[in-house]
């Protein structure tokens, strides 16, 4: 199960919930501290930090040796 960063709309709070696939939208999604479902998921830094237009890092280490060219 991914783990995924929300911030409620009712109340600011802002938390990390584990996710299961039979969760289909975000506002299934309980709000820890007001108990709303009215959550929207937030893009955490991790996924966005390091990746180009390409949906690669930018860091220039690869992966491996050889075998591409």
């Amino acid at each position: 199960m991914p783990m995924y960063e929300y911030r409620c709309r009712e109340c600011g709070a802002k938390y990390e919930e584990l996710v299961s696939s039979s969760q289909t939208t975000d506002s299934e999604v309980q709000c820890p501290e007001c108990g709303k479902y009215q959550s929207e998921k937030l893009m955490s830094a991790f996924a966005s930090s390091g990746v180009t237009s390409g949906g690669y890092s930018s860091s220039g280490s690869s992966c491996g040796s050889g075998g591409f060219t």
